[in-house]
């Protein structure tokens, strides 16, 4: 078994939840952004280090794909995007230049969170620290 998400052990309370970036980090922790968007490294996910950089490589029928970074990143990752661009990619799998997202990502499952939901994720991923 591999460590959690830094902070992702701790159970969150009612009110831990009113404020958007916690509800936002709780939400991509119970969906696995950041073990998907994270590289693996000897002992497991590098949450330590490379929290959200991508680079994680999965294989399936659609080929080979690569999880993108997500980290507040200008020039490498989501940085840039507007906040109608970053729940674009959650929910419909479309990157900021319009190219579709390869699975595993899954948007479609993503599609049916709340408008306040994806806010709150959104909030959470600017404040992911930029890592190229």
């Amino acid at each position: 078994m591999h460590p959690p998400v830094p902070g992702g052990e701790t159970p969150y309370t009612e009110a831990m939840m009113s404020d958007p970036v916690r509800k936002g980090f709780y939400l991509a922790t119970i969906g696995h952004c950041m073990e998907c968007h994270t590289p693996m490294g000897p002992r497991g996910r590098e949450f330590a280090g490379k929290l959200g950089t991508g680079g994680f490589e999965f294989t399936g029928p659609w080929g080979k794909s690569v999880s993108r970074n997500i980290t507040s990143s200008k020039t490498k990752g989501i940085g840039a995007w507007s906040n109608d661009e970053i729940k674009r990619a959650i929910t419909q799998g479309v990157s900021k230049d319009g190219s579709p997202l390869k699975p595993p990502m899954g948007y479609h499952l993503y599609a049916k969170m709340t408008g306040a939901d994806l806010d709150a994720v959104v909030a959470y991923l600017r404040t992911v620290p930029a890592k190229e």
